[in-house]
């Protein structure tokens, strides 16, 4: 059975053949155009599917915890069990939760699943000659308008992603100084607790 991918090839490759161009742009449109939506698509696929993994871990955990605790069975080897039960529940949710924070399959997926159809929108308007094409009477003379704005679509998405890393860099920057900071105020403050306590009187008697 043909995947989406497969069909969608097919169907534009037969598409992209029957317009008004030369061999070689026919051929530009096959290796940048529409390898490019095919490779987004597929990328848009994989980060749905391990984001709504992850997230189904992470809720499914979350819920089933509190219900594992709750029961505080004290019955020896069964006590035993479900305490391992539940540690390994609350490191999975853990686990599930940080993996999809660090790799940001959600706003990927998004960023993706725009580009992808931002790509395919355009390249209806050209194949029927509407939109910003329709003052050009064939594909051939529309086909640098077009190019050029398939690449413009293309630089906008490596940048959102480049900005994406960029931010997700700096937002882990701030909390590991957050922490430290934290972490410095709670030791001074030990110190500081302990340097006001009175002093010990040697005289036990």
């Amino acid at each position: 059975m043909a995947s989406e991918g497969d069909y969608l090839k097919r169907e534009f490759t037969k598409l992209i053949y029957e317009l008004e161009l030369s061999d070689l742009q026919k051929q530009f449109m096959k290796s940048r155009w529409l390898d490019q939506v095919l490779w987004l698509e597929g990328r848009a696929k994989s980060a749905k599917k391990w984001s709504t993994r992850l997230r189904l871990m992470t809720i499914i955990g979350g819920v089933l915890i509190p219900g594992l605790v709750s029961l505080n069975l004290d019955d020896g080897k069964c006590g035993e069990n479900l305490a391992w039960v539940t540690f390994g529940l609350s490191q999975m949710v853990a686990i599930s939760a940080s993996i999809e924070q660090f790799f940001d399959f959600s706003e990927k997926q998004t960023q993706y699943r725009k580009t992808a159809e931002s790509l395919k929108s355009e390249a209806w308007k050209f194949f029927q000659l509407t939109g910003s094409y329709n003052k050009y009477s064939n594909h051939s003379e529309a086909y640098s308008v077009f190019s050029s704005r398939i690449e413009k679509f293309i630089q906008e998405d490596v940048q959102a992603i480049i900005e994406l890393a960029s931010e997700k860099a700096k937002g882990e920057k701030q909390q590991r100084n957050q922490e430290r900071y934290a972490s410095k105020d709670t030791s001074h403050n030990e110190t500081r607790n302990q340097n006001m306590l009175p002093p010990m009187n040697g005289n036990s008697g």
